[in-house]
């Protein structure tokens, strides 16, 4: 017969607390090992998901950063586009403009807050 389980199994009364502690704690290499293993296991899992979570982001903002550049590129050719629309050779190129003449003594109208109408000439 096995000594320790045998004063395992009987109660006694020079015991310290500690040992009554530990007795009352059964945590054995088994349950240890699974333990550690399933906490290992759940750490491996998140690291990997936080792995995945980080690539799928990094993926995002290169995408968003080409869009980006590409509506600068656009912003740049629309900035040219109406700047040559605008300029003056555009302007008095214009076939609608061509017909126009110069008005001579042109009568212009002024409001005013306290005069409805006043011609000047």
């Amino acid at each position: 017969m096995n000594p320790r389980l045998v004063l395992r199994d009987t109660p006694s009364k020079f015991s310290s607390n500690r040992k009554k502690e530990k007795e009352s704690l059964r945590f054995g290499y088994a349950s240890t090992y699974f333990t550690l293993l399933a906490m290992i296991s759940f750490l491996l899992i998140y690291y990997v998901w936080t792995l995945n979570v980080n690539a799928t982001q990094g993926y995002n903002i290169r995408d968003l950063q080409e869009t980006q550049t590409e509506l600068k590129k656009k912003l740049e050719r629309l900035d040219s586009k109406i700047s040559n629309l605008e300029s003056l050779d555009s302007i008095e190129s214009d076939p609608t403009l061509k017909d126009m003449v110069p008005i001579d003594e042109p009568n212009y109208v002024v409001i005013r807050s306290d005069v409805q109408y006043v011609y000047n000439n």
